[in-house]
C-alpha cells in the first residue's frame, strides 16, 4: 500500500501536505485517513510536539513499559492505587487502549525516542463539551520533577480546548501529591472542592481535590 506506515505530525503542531485527504477525523480521532488517487488509503498517526517531547498514541507496544510503572509501589502511590500484577497490569492497559470515551497519548522523551508515560483525556461529554477527566503518569521516577509532566498537559490542552473544542477540562488529585497540586495551578486549573477521605492510601484516609479548567481561562 502506497505511505504505508508514515508518520506525520497533524494539528496545529506540524502539518504535511493533505492534498490527498480523503476521509475527515472525527474530534476524538487520533488518526487521519489518507489516501491517493487511485482510492487506496492509509491511517496517519497524529502526534502532538513539544519542545523536550512529542505526544503519539498508547499502543499495544508500550505494555511492558506500562507493566513496570504499575509495579512500582512509589508511582502507584500517586494514582492511589497498590501495585499491580502483570495480569492486573494487562487488564488495567486494554481498558485504557479500548476506551472509546477518551484519548491516550504516550509520552515520548524526544532526545531518547523512548516512552517515559503516559497522558490522557476520558469520560468526554459531547454534548457539554467537557473532559471529566483529565490524567498524567510519569512512570520513570528518575524523570519527576524535569518539567516533563508540565510540559505534557500543556500540550494535552491545547489539543482539548482547540481540536477537540472542550469548554472545560477536570481533574482529581491526592492532597498530599503537591507536585502535581503545584503543576495544575500553575498551568491555570482552578480548586473547586473535594472529596473527603475519599482514599486509603499507606493505611491513613486522604482527601482527593477536584480542579478544573474553562476554555477562555486557558486562553487568558
Amino acid at each position: 500500500m502506497a505511505n504505508e506506515g508514515k508518520t506525520i505530525a497533524c494539528g496545529e503542531y506540524r502539518r504535511e501536505d493533505h492534498n490527498h485527504i480523503l476521509y475527515t477525523p472525527s474530534k476524538r480521532s487520533i488518526q487521519w485517513i489518507i489516501g491517493d488517487q487511485l482510492g487506496s488509503s492509509v491511517a496517519i498517526v497524529l502526534i502532538l510536539e513539544g519542545e523536550h517531547i512529542d505526544l503519539r498514541p498508547l499502543k499495544e507496544e508500550d505494555f511492558e513499559d506500562f507493566c513496570v510503572w504499575y509495579n512500582d509501589e512509589q508511582v502507584t502511590r500517586y494514582l492511589g492505587m497498590k501495585p499491580l500484577s502483570r495480569d492486573k497490569a494487562k487488564l488495567e492497559f486494554n481498558q485504557l487502549l479500548n476506551d472509546q470515551n477518551g484519548v491516550y497519548f504516550g509520552i515520548i522523551k524526544k532526545d531518547e525516542g523512548r516512552i517515559i508515560g503516559y497522558v490522557f483525556l476520558t469520560d468526554i461529554l459531547e454534548s457539554h463539551m467537557v473532559a471529566q477527566e483529565f490524567g498524567i503518569v510519569i512512570g520513570d521516577r528518575n524523570l519527576w520533577g524535569h518539567g516533563y509532566g508540565s510540559e505534557a498537559t500543556k500540550i494535552v490542552l491545547k489539543y482539548g480546548f482547540k481540536h477537540l473544542k472542550l469548554h472545560r477540562i477536570q481533574l482529581k488529585v491526592l492532597d498530599f501529591n503537591k507536585r502535581a497540586q503545584h503543576v495544575y495551578r500553575k498551568l491555570g486549573f482552578a480548586e473547586e472542592g473535594s472529596q473527603r477521605e475519599a482514599r486509603l492510601v499507606d493505611g491513613k484516609w486522604h482527601n482527593v481535590l477536584l480542579m478544573g479548567m474553562l476554555k477562555k481561562e486557558f486562553e487568558s
